[in-house]
């Protein structure tokens, strides 16, 4: 259990400290609700700055909630509405992990001040099994192919 808690704060640290800010929804004619699009990419800031946006982002996120559920749906409106209202809820809710971040975060930049770099080595797991179990020959599987794969076919045109 406490591997698994070390684990799971270094995933984490490091979604704290590269998470990128998303991207606005889709706007569209209707009222749907749409989640962020994410980043491909790693953020670009240093860390203070990465607080900073995790900061405004929490406080946008909580604003944002309080507002939701200040309006609920009627209970009279269509089903397809409430599974709307549940949706971005859900999504609000789980927006929180920003505060994760920033204590994260803090805890970081506190150490690295006091020049603590703490135990931060990762060990091998012993649940998953080596890949190197035996030390022979790895294992070969022969393969068929059709005749249209075959990359020497005569009539087959070379790329370069």
């Amino acid at each position: 259990m406490e591997e698994m808690d070390s684990w799971i704060r270094v995933i984490n640290s490091v979604a704290a400290m590269f998470s990128a800010p998303s991207f606005p929804a889709a706007i569209g004619s209707q009222k749907k609700f749409s989640r962020p699009l994410l980043p491909a990419t790693t953020t670009r800031m240093p860390q203070e700055e990465q607080l900073k946006s995790h900061q405004a982002k929490l406080k946008h996120v909580s604003t944002e909630l309080a507002e939701h559920r200040s309006y609920p749906p009627d209970k009279k409106v269509k089903a397809k509405e409430i599974d709307e209202y549940k949706l971005k809820e859900h999504y609000l809710e789980f927006e929180n992990r920003y505060e994760m971040y920033m204590k994260l975060l803090r805890e970081g930049l506190k150490d690295l001040l006091a020049g603590n770099n703490g135990d931060a080595v990762l060990k091998k797991s012993q649940s998953s099994p080596s890949l190197n179990q035996e030390q022979g020959q790895p294992p070969t599987a022969k393969i068929k192919r059709n005749t249209s794969e075959r990359k020497d076919r005569p009539d087959s045109p070379k790329v370069p």
